[in-house]
């Protein structure tokens, strides 16, 4: 399977920013990780499928991706937002792909807990003193306790929107957020599993460039890595009656037109075909090979 793999890297500029520093002649290495090897960051590209939409009827692709998260040596990813922007091959931006749908898609609360605080409010009440006590008061004071219940959740996002100069045209971007529960500091999930279906007006090859930022706890130390690439060229090819739809690379899923109306994607259901979902890997657990010792969410 094709694997997107971008060296994280801490490159500080003017007034404690940040930008994204990639690794020259490399496209497709086996993993993504930080200089110390205590943290895996890896986007593989485990689907694509061409089709049409029957609402317009262009032409249509869907992509399947999934992400992985995993910190070692005490490490924690606190949140990590992944950002693809899709363009013609030639950078002809007219005939760029037009996100059509995602998922997940909208905002979701996963791992949901309940902390219970209790608040002291309080009030004094008496009166002045009969005595010359330069202005004291003689009382006694009200307090009531109050337990008050406040949530906490790990926050997943999805969205989609326009990327350009001039800021013109169609959704050619999208952006996958999460960030931990702020009560539990357990990190945010280890695996997750996206789609993204693209509208193509033009018949053309397209590219993206995937962004990954996290902000990672280094034992107690904060520090923000980037890390940036581009995806090689995506040949669009004609799904015809009869015959099974391919990909440029023979090691990446296609659906099954036998089993799927590949000239209706828009009707396609992408959490289902996708497989689309969230996962946790507990201490010792593998994800190859089952869900055992692993904690599932559905968005």
């Amino acid at each position: 399977m094709d694997e997107l793999v971008i060296n994280l890297s801490e490159v500080p500029v003017e007034q404690g920013k940040f930008r994204t520093q990639n690794s020259s002649n490399e496209r497709f290495r086996p993993l993504l990780v930080d200089r110390g090897n205590q943290l895996l960051t890896k986007v593989r590209i485990v689907g694509i499928t061409h089709g049409e939409l029957c609402e317009t009827n262009d032409s249509a692709t869907l992509l399947i991706f999934e992400f992985r998260f995993v910190a070692t040596g005490g490490r924690r990813f606190k949140n990590a937002s992944a950002t693809f922007t899709f363009a013609d091959s030639e950078r002809q931006m007219r005939r760029d792909p037009v996100v059509h749908a995602i998922c997940p898609d909208g905002q979701w609360a996963l791992n949901r807990t309940e902390k219970i605080q209790t608040v002291k409010r309080g009030a004094s009440a008496g009166i002045k003193a009969g005595v010359d006590l330069g202005g004291a008061e003689l009382g006694f004071q009200w307090e009531a306790t109050e337990a008050m219940s406040r949530g906490y959740y790990t926050a997943l996002s999805g969205s989609s929107l326009v990327n350009r100069r001039p800021c013109v045209g169609d959704e050619n971007v999208v952006v996958w957020e999460l960030e931990e529960n702020e009560d539990k500091k357990d990190g945010i999930p280890t695996f997750m599993r996206a789609a993204v279906l693209l509208r193509r007006p033009f018949d053309t090859p397209f590219t993206f460039t995937v962004k990954i930022q996290t902000d990672v706890d280094f034992i107690g130390e904060m520090k923000t890595l980037f890390g940036m690439e581009r995806k090689d060229q995506i040949d669009p090819v004609e799904i015809a009656p009869g015959v099974s739809p391919r990909a440029r690379h023979a090691t990446v899923a296609t659906l099954d037109p036998k089993a799927h109306n590949l000239r209706e994607m828009d009707n396609l259901d992408l959490k289902q075909v996708a497989g689309v979902t969230v996962v946790t890997i507990l201490d010792g657990a593998q994800l190859d090979g089952g869900t055992k010792g692993a904690h599932r969410e559905q968005p």
